[in-house]
């Protein structure tokens, strides 16, 4: 299965096991629990024990060990108080991967599964009591262990619940570092907002995220919302990261767009055409032909614009919103935007405007940066024949 991974690749297995050490006042380091149960055995635990009870200068803060075929990721807690047999209590509650995999995404759920108990140890003494006289506490600890276990490979998410103590965990897909966030592009909710809790948000995301509709680009939220735009730059990017947002380019009636080797997808995946088919429906209509659809999406090419497209096809009458059609496609990579870079070929010096005319600069960026709407801009360039365009 795993023969062709290896570490630093990036991808994310299952979660292959939960144990809770301890260390024994008189067996020194144990696996008190595990869940599937004997899944590492005495022997592996006994060759790697040291890493995951450690010594106390290295308690509170994550550990992730890679051995033996393992990738263990725990963290280390102690608590010290007279009541117990060395004067202290040392236990590590752990997640077990496959080397390959990345485990980042877990070390936020590791600190709150270890918090949690260590409230239910000062509450019960859940985690002190000998567990050869108490098999019922040792079941409970199992048993919670399970849950987590099954629900996070099934569903990224748990709530566990010990008499009056509860836990909500939420695993939260991390990928690669996300590329910058510029001031022209649009931001789209990828995911229902409603998953999270309300705390999970910041400040600035609770007062952006009212003006993300697909079609707001970055500067224009940064103005309603009244926040700084390098703020919501950084707060679309961290978005992004965490897989809520996409982003995609200005819609326009005059922009050009084609189709890429993805529109194999709408004429052979059915999910995906329903999905499309549910996407695009104009307010109030019936759900439109899926001929009509992919008959307006194969028109997208170099030269012919959004407006072109709609006088030809007249979508509002097939009850087709064409700037979802397109806010759909782009960002799943079915269409790319064809951008249009202006660029000055005169002798004079350039100043002002004519100093984003370098074939550097799409229109789009232009538009934002200078201020100038897309009218206007156009007829800067279209008036002046020391300016030649270029299509990419």
């Amino acid at each position: 299965m795993s023969s062709n991974k290896y570490e630093g690749c990036g991808e994310i297995g299952t979660l292959r096991s939960i144990f809770l050490a301890q260390f024994h006042p008189i067996q020194g380091p144990i696996i008190r629990c595990q869940w599937p149960k004997d899944f590492l055995s005495k022997e592996h635990f006994d060759r790697c024990s040291r890493f995951i009870i450690p010594k106390n200068e290295v308690q509170e803060q994550t550990i992730t060990v890679n051995c033996l075929g393992y990738k263990i990721s725990g963290y280390p807690t102690y608590l010290k108080n007279e009541k117990y047999q060395r004067n202290y209590l040392l236990f590590n509650l752990c997640f077990v991967c496959y080397p390959w995999s990345r485990t980042v995404q877990f070390e936020p759920l590791i600190n709150k599964l270890s918090e949690f108990f260590v409230n239910l140890e000062l509450e019960s003494s859940l985690l002190s009591r000998d567990p050869e006289e108490n098999t019922e506490t040792t079941n409970k600890i199992e048993n919670m262990l399970k849950q987590v276990h099954d629900d996070l490979n099934s569903s990224g998410r748990s709530v566990i619940v010990c008499g009056e103590n509860s836990l909500q965990l939420n695993v939260i897909n991390v990928g690669s570092d996300p590329p910058p966030v510029f001031d022209y592009q649009v931001p789209i909710l990828v995911t229902n907002n409603g998953v999270f809790e309300p705390d999970q948000w910041d400040l600035t995301t609770t007062q952006v995220l009212p003006y993300i509709d697909g079609f707001s680009h970055v500067a224009r939220i940064a103005a309603l919302a009244d926040v700084e735009t390098n703020l919501v730059r950084s707060c679309i990017q961290n978005l992004a990261y965490h897989r809520v947002v996409g982003l995609v380019p200005i819609f326009q009636y005059s922009g050009v767009y084609t189709v890429t080797p993805e529109l194999e997808q709408v004429r052979n995946n059915p999910k995906m055409q329903n999905d499309l088919m549910m996407a695009v429906l104009r307010n109030s209509c019936e759900v439109p032909q899926f001929r009509d659809v992919y008959s307006l999406i194969a028109g997208f090419t170099y030269g012919t614009t959004v407006r072109d497209l709609c006088t030809r096809h007249n979508p509002a009458k097939m009850g087709i919103d064409e700037r979802r059609l397109v806010q759909y496609l782009t960002h799943r990579g079915i269409l790319r935007r064809v951008h249009k870079y202006p660029v000055y070929t005169g002798d004079r010096a350039v100043s002002g405007i004519y100093h984003w005319f370098s074939g550097g600069h799409h229109t789009d960026e232009i538009s934002v940066r200078t201020g100038l709407s897309t009218v206007q801009l156009d007829q800067k360039i279209d008036n002046d024949p020391n300016v030649l365009v270029l299509w990419k």
